[in-house]
């Protein structure tokens, strides 16, 4: 479900994720085994939003969307997917850059193989994290899709044209769109974002691609969500 908003107002607020006792050592088994797997990974800290209908709860009002957002891991993250994301009260919650080009595609990320979401296709962004917490505990959602942009792409957020947000309510996932016009086609965005990731270190994304027609999203490594705003900025 999409949702047009024009503003957000995400709060970080005491607490933590709601994982009981018990499920601690089920959870640091399960990450011994996935950094076995990728050493690569890292256990840093992220944020969880609660879920609608609970107290501080995510919603959307007047194209305005509150909530409030607990403290958490990474690996409490990462088993809480592989397990199916079970109903905990929390939502993840985390901003996509909705890259369009001058002649009307969507550039999207394949992610790297040392990632933990390895050939999956989305636009760029990431987990909240509380460096994007301001001194007065607004989670600026804003600039954590400007800063994961222009780590990931070297795209620099400014020189786009913002033409809205979109919120994508897709399961255990709510992703925030920024929608940013660039002013270069597809083959120059791509070329130029290629170049970038040839220089940097440790890229999280394998290459990126650009969609021109919603229906060439239809496939499993492309998340829901990024079907969902491409179906809406495809159209136009």
């Amino acid at each position: 479900m999409l949702h047009d908003i024009t503003d957000i107002r995400l709060r970080l607020r005491s607490g933590t994720w709601p994982i009981s006792d018990d499920l601690r050592p089920k959870i640091e088994a399960h990450w011994a085994a996935c950094l076995a797997a990728n050493p690569h990974l890292w256990n840093g800290r992220v944020l969880g939003t609660l879920a609608p209908g609970e107290p501080g709860g995510i919603a959307v009002d007047g194209g305005v969307l509150t909530g409030e957002a607990v403290e958490g891991d990474f690996a409490g993250f990462l088993a809480w997917r592989d397990w199916g994301f079970p109903e905990i009260g929390i939502r993840n919650l985390f901003g996509s850059a909705l890259v369009l080009s001058s002649d009307g595609a969507l550039i999207l990320g394949v992610m790297g193989a040392t990632t933990a979401n390895a050939g999956k296709i989305y636009p760029p962004g990431g987990s909240l994290e509380p460096a994007d917490v301001d001194a007065d505990g607004t989670v600026d959602v804003i600039a954590s899709i400007e800063r994961e942009l222009r780590e990931e792409t070297g795209l620099i957020a400014a020189e786009a044209v913002v033409e809205g947000m979109l919120a994508a309510f897709d399961g255990p996932r709510v992703s925030i769109g920024r929608v940013l016009r660039f002013p270069r086609t597809a083959d120059d965005l791509v070329d130029g974002i290629m170049a970038d990731l040839d220089r940097q270190q440790e890229r999280e994304l394998e290459r990126v691609v650009a969609f021109r027609a919603a229906a060439d999203l239809d496939r499993p490594e492309v998340t829901a969500y990024s079907r969902a705003f491409a179906a809406r900025l495809l159209a136009r």
